[in-house]
């Protein structure tokens, strides 16, 4: 195996194929890439046998092979390199590198050892194909309401939802859920639905980022996992085998006051207000009041021992009044996801969550549990 290409090239998928690798795996081989030598391209295979990618790229090839190298140690050497061409050679029992007047030997991997990666199906009725960039903007609107806590594995992932030509994410904790849905080309009677790991979701979104303005990306759902296809890479991951929350039925159906605000305004004044914490506005035990009134919003939070704070805006109300407390860093990250100037919040009374939506995105709706205050 040798092949040449820049540096630039290079480090780019480099850098999401190394984010498969499991930093504490007890299987060495896992610490390893696989590289694979065609004709005129270079393809980068890692997996932690939960999730996988295979990236291909044009290079300048010499001789076709595979061998293995080891990821962290590769990526170490390439982030540190110049802006200049990289040899990559395969020698006996190492893999030379250069670049400029650096050189280095590197010790190859095992390729028996190397797991067998996961193929996409060559055709399926369970695919789907949506603009890389929608889906990637559905996704950072949502997978920051996805659980950290892994007692409740199932909530850490974000939920697939596909059917009558409508492609649905959705994320929760529990306290908080995002959903947005976007028309996307599928057969007229699929009907799908996928639980996907977090940490899939957030390989996903860097695959995402280098894919071009118009590319797509076609989804594969089947008994193995689910599949991400783009012009350049595949990636396969696992599922997460469980039950989902009846999500549509948590969202409110009655309003009783609907404010439209300004977003930057009122994400400004809810961080102002929640840095009275001294223990930060994510925490736990830190929530901020929003009481309603006529055209007014007052955002206020006290903290014991460490004083009080409190400020009001400017809203386009509805009549009627309501107090709420929520944790300030759920309300936070909602508005910081959304590109809107203006969003919408809509209130039913202060024991139900508050329902956020989008003035350009009218498929879009977040909800946050209220606490008690």
């Amino acid at each position: 195996m040798k092949f040449t290409c820049s540096k630039g090239e290079l480090f780019k998928h480099l850098q999401t194929a190394l984010l498969c690798l499991s930093p504490k795996t007890m299987l060495p081989y896992l610490s390893f890439l696989q590289m694979e030598t065609g004709d005129d391209s270079v393809t980068i295979t890692s997996t932690d046998l939960e999730v996988s990618t295979r990236i291909k790229f044009k290079a300048d090839v010499k001789k076709k092979g595979k061998s293995l190298i080891h990821g962290d140690l590769f990526g170490a050497l390439m982030r540190v390199q110049e802006e200049k061409d990289i040899i990559i050679e395969e020698g006996k029992d190492s893999i030379n590198i250069k670049c400029g007047n650096f050189k280095a030997d590197v010790a190859k991997g095992n390729l028996q050892d190397y797991p067998q990666i996961p193929e996409a199906p060559a055709s399926s009725e369970k695919a789907v194909t949506i603009s890389a960039f929608h889906l990637s903007e559905m996704l950072a609107k949502t997978m920051f309401s996805a659980s950290r806590d892994e007692v409740r594995y199932v909530l850490c992932s974000v939920y697939f939802e596909i059917a009558k030509g409508a492609f649905t994410v959705v994320a929760t904790d529990g306290k908080r859920l995002a959903t947005t849905w976007q028309k996307a080309e599928m057969s007229k009677d699929m009907k799908v639905s996928a639980i996907v790991p977090a940490k899939t979701v957030n390989i996903l979104q860097k695959v995402l980022s280098n894919c071009s303005e118009k590319e797509e990306v076609k989804i594969i759902v089947d008994d193995s996992g689910i599949f991400f296809i783009t012009e350049n890479i595949t990636m396969s991951s696992r599922l997460i085998d469980g039950t989902y929350p009846d999500y549509k039925n948590v969202i409110p159906k009655t309003v009783k006051i609907k404010a439209e605000a300004d977003k930057e305004e009122i994400l400004n004044a809810t961080v102002r207000a929640a840095s009275i914490y001294h223990s930060g506005i994510s925490s736990p035990n830190s929530s901020v009041k929003y009481q309603v009134s006529k055209n007014k919003l007052n955002i206020s939070a006290a903290s014991q021992g460490f004083g009080e704070s409190e400020e009001d805006i400017d809203v386009d109300s509805t009549a009627g009044s309501i107090n709420i407390a929520f944790n300030p860093g759920f309300i936070i990250d909602i508005f910081k996801h959304l590109n809107d100037k203006k969003v919408v919040m809509e209130f039913s009374d202060s024991l139900n969550a508050v329902v956020v939506k989008s003035k350009e995105d009218p498929n879009y709706v977040a909800l946050v549990m209220p606490m008690r205050s």
